[in-house]
């Protein structure tokens, strides 16, 4: 048996509601719309960075197969990726990566002054835990 309420509308996109009478959403799909919209900023802003990463991580496995490789830096800027946003750093003496989950880069600048990036896949030995003061 199906109730129809005279007033009740869809929070999201405003049907007539038919239901259950503590309905306030028409489907799944309104429903998820609406709280997606209404959101936080800062919940906004942490699905953006997240969003951001992935796609990160997404163009480095891309362009690293074989778990090691070298690109210009403008193949990944022209692919989208935000080289500000990254959540691990591993440094070793010499080099320091900055990883997008798995996958990481490391800024050079070879003989002839062109800037590339050398893309990695995080190895066992990387998972110490990172002293900034160390």
């Amino acid at each position: 048996m199906e109730f129809s309420f005279a007033n009740k509308a869809c929070a999201a996109c405003g049907k007539p509601l038919t239901g259950r009478i503590d309905k306030k959403f028409c489907d799944d799909q309104c429903r998820s719309s609406f709280n997606n919209q209404n959101k936080r900023s800062y919940e906004q802003m942490i699905m953006e960075t997240n969003r951001a990463l992935r796609r990160n991580r997404t163009i480095l496995k891309t362009l690293c197969p074989t778990g090691k490789a070298t690109v210009r830096k403008s193949v990944l800027a022209d692919l989208g990726f935000s080289f500000q946003l990254f959540n691990t750093i591993f440094r070793s003496k010499e080099n320091t990566y900055y990883f997008s989950h798995e996958f990481g880069y490391m800024p050079i600048t070879d003989e002839k002054g062109i800037k590339k990036v050398v893309i990695i896949q995080k190895q066992d030995y990387m998972n110490k835990p990172f002293d900034p003061w160390g």
